[in-house]
């Protein structure tokens, strides 16, 4: 199994303040900068970072591929994902243009994820479009992938949603036929049709082990099953699993450093983030601790499903979250090596948390519990050669 961490970077305002600190965004780019270096020295086998828009506070990773672009020069050999380009509302030129850029400056480390975003925050971008941002963004996928797997001019595409004339877009992928392909996925029940597309699958852990594991078995059932029609060149067959979490020398402390934290996150996941998008008064770290404290809700305005509210409610306490010491976190990831998830990615930098237990936690990952998992790789591997022979399609995989 490979282990990753993944980033939608928190910036919290103080309570009772209108802005950030000053030099407050951008320490917390150089703390995600220096945590992903520190990853990539520990081994880690990749980095992802999200997109979003508009939502303060909660994902300050509005231009995701800077970022990108900033560690593929900080890093060595750490894979670095966009887990996803908002592909709804980015020009798929662009996109291909940005991405082939990164897989160039980073010597072939570039996996390209992309999705349609939330309705709330890509809506100001495509108005009324954002009712169709599925289909909007598989066909922008679709262009983005075939730009970067064309070794000449590109013959240019007319279909609902775009029309280009032939170009040689440049600069070229470093990778052939292009970067292995993701989506993301926030419920259960997506995975058929993820593997449809012949794309890698990244979902959240919350809902614990069992349902990763139904995950896992409909992937792969949808992929040897069919139909399978393939956004790219070739299928990346892969299932990643991320969670939100600390670990620490004990569990006690890794409680202490990191519930209030993801409780935060875990606000913002559900709805508080995009509940009042455009309100130039609203503070998610007041509107969250009104919540704490019995308040009113502003998730509820937005007609957040009652499901998300209760898991908001209690998100630190759900079985896929990690807040533990290296006893339970290897127990956990065991149980996730169980389902045949061919990764776990940490998701890193949550409220308040601090930059120095972050970092521990990350070498508490590295030393004293990734070791074990990497001893059986070699079986893992051969569980997914036995799920992909027959399989009829071209492999562009880093997995």
């Amino acid at each position: 199994m490979k282990f990753g961490v993944f980033y939608n970077p928190m910036v919290p305002k103080r309570a009772g303040q209108v802005d950030w600190d000053p030099g407050q965004e951008r320490q917390a780019f150089l703390d995600m900068i220096e945590q992903i270096r520190f990853a990539d020295r520990l081994g880690f086998d990749y980095a992802f970072l999200g997109e979003h828009h508009f939502m303060a506070e909660y994902a300050h990773n509005s231009a995701t591929e800077v970022l990108l672009g900033a560690l593929a020069h900080a890093t060595k050999n750490i894979r670095l994902g966009t887990g996803i380009v908002h592909a709804s509302h980015n020009d798929p030129v662009r996109i291909a243009e940005r991405i082939a850029t990164m897989d160039q400056l980073s010597g072939g480390r570039i996996e390209f994820g992309f999705g349609p975003g939330t309705t709330q925050e890509i809506r100001p971008f495509i108005g009324g479009g954002a009712e169709r941002k599925h289909e909007r963004s598989d066909a922008a996928g679709r262009i983005a992938a075939d730009i970067l797997a064309s070794r000449g001019v590109w013959p240019g595409v007319k279909n609902e949603f775009f029309e280009y004339p032939a170009a040689n877009v440049v600069p070229k992928a470093f990778q052939s036929p292009h970067p292995p392909l993701w989506t993301s996925t926030a419920v259960p029940g997506m995975a058929a049709g993820v593997a449809a597309r012949g794309l890698g699958q990244l979902m959240l852990t919350v809902g614990g082990p069992e349902v990763v594991a139904a995950e896992v078995r409909a992937y792969w059932d949808a992929l040897r099953s069919g139909p399978v029609n393939p956004v790219g060149k070739g299928v990346n067959p892969a299932v990643f699993t991320f969670t939100l979490g600390l670990v620490a020398p004990t569990d006690a402390l890794a409680d202490e450093r990191a519930r209030a934290g993801v409780e935060y996150f875990g606000y913002g996941l559900t709805g508080g983030a995009y509940a009042r998008i455009g309100d130039p008064d609203f503070h998610l770290y007041e509107a969250f601790q009104a919540f704490k404290a019995g308040g009113a809700d502003v998730r509820t305005e937005a007609g957040v499903p009652p499901m998300m509210l209760e898991m908001g409610a209690h998100f630190a306490d759900l079985p896929g979250v990690m807040m533990c010491g290296p006893d339970k976190a290897r127990e956990l990831t065991r149980q996730i090596e169980a389902t045949n998830a061919d990764g776990l990615l940490l998701n890193q930098k949550f409220g308040w948390t601090k930059h120095e237990h972050l970092m521990e936690s990350l070498e508490i990952w590295g030393t004293q519990i990734i070791p074990e998992f990497r001893e059986r790789e070699a079986e893992h591997q051969a569980w997914r050669k036995q799920q992909l022979d027959g399989l009829n399609f071209p492999i562009a995989t880093s997995v």
